[in-house]
């Protein structure tokens, strides 16, 4: 009877907000668009999360090439899915700011409307009901308040699947790793990255101005929950670490040495945006070492849309993979 109820309030959609995956790299599910009154640019690997609260993206275009003043209040992001060629999300736009690097323009934009579609309206407001409800019994955001504007506009964006990498600091003497996952490509080998202001890490990062990003594969899921309490650590000791370590070519930073993919990023500018310091960075090396599916998250709206294309196979086995990957202690907006 319980499940019956759910299948008709919620559309047998009553999955994790985060749901944890496989991907390939780059992800090749979801295009997104950059719509405008002038033009349409596919920016799919050319933003990111800049902060959480108030809620920011960063949207990196060619030096010269970013919108026109006059068209900044007509922006908006389109989630398309590739196979279906199906619409699934939308994140109308207002300007905030903007960050000038050789090569880019970097601007950044707070969310103005937001229109998700992988659900029907009706199952969509039972769920924003239920996660109502959740949050006024229990806060589990770790101090960053986002309005419901904000919350909605973050379950579009995470229709786009995210890795989750580790991102490592230092030397095997001093140094730290932690997990990230409001990060990304910008273009122009920049590339984006956003952490907590209160967090220790970020101060780290601004200091030390080179990092070293991994990827890993699925199989190391639990691994980032379990690193994720090293956010508020100065450093990480090594010579302890629970999986074998390498260092990257060129900075020499400790990295897994089961990692898919490292970047070398060396940071060019921060900036403070709210509940964040964003840092944007220029890419020196990408090492591609497998090919494997890497560790990564997408909402769980986007998940159910993906099981009911395929006739609902899959959904337990997913949910185990998705619960062995949470073991670790849970950090939502790293």
């Amino acid at each position: 009877m319980r499940k019956a109820v759910e299948r008709i309030l919620f559309g047998g959609a009553l999955l994790p907000q985060e749901f944890t995956l496989g991907l390939t790299q780059p992800q090749t599910d979801i295009a997104v668009w950059l719509r405008g009154a002038d033009k349409s640019l596919e920016v799919t690997d050319r933003y990111s999360i800049a902060c959480a609260a108030p809620l920011t993206f960063c949207i990196g275009f060619d030096k010269g090439q970013s919108p026109g003043d006059k068209f900044l209040d007509h922006l908006s992001l389109k989630f398309w899915e590739r196979s279906s060629k199906q619409v699934l999300g939308e994140i109308g736009f207002k300007f905030r700011d903007r960050l000038s690097l050789p090569e880019s323009d970097f601007m950044f934009f707070e969310p103005r409307t937001s229109s998700n579609y992988c659900l029907s309206k009706t199952h969509l407001a039972a769920h924003y009901l239920l996660f109502a409800y959740k949050q006024w019994r229990k806060d589990n955001t770790k101090g960053v308040h986002l309005s419901f504007l904000e919350r909605r506009a973050m379950m579009v964006q995470f229709i786009r699947p995210h890795p989750v990498m580790l991102v490592s600091i230092g030397n095997r003497e001093k140094g730290n790793i932690f997990p990230m996952n409001l990060l990304g490509d910008l273009g122009n080998g920049y590339f984006g990255l956003a952490l907590r202001t209160e967090r220790v890490v970020g101060g780290l990062v601004e200091r030390y101005g080179r990092v070293a990003l991994s990827s890993m594969p699925l199989s190391q899921g639990a691994l980032a929950y379990q690193l994720a309490h090293n956010h508020s650590k100065e450093s990480f000791d090594w010579s302890k670490s629970p999986f074998p370590i390498r260092t990257s070519e060129v900075f020499g930073i400790p990295v897994p040495a089961f990692a898919l993919r490292i970047k070398e990023v060396e940071i060019r500018a921060v900036r403070v945006v709210g509940s964040h310091s964003f840092f944007a960075g220029r890419i020196v090396r990408e090492e591609k070492l497998s090919s494997g599916l890497a560790f990564g998250s997408i909402h769980g709206f986007y998940q159910s849309w993906r099981l009911k294309r395929c006739g609902g196979e899959g959904l337990e086995a997913s949910l185990a993979v998705d619960a062995i990957n949470k073991q670790g202690r849970y950090h939502p907006l790293y």
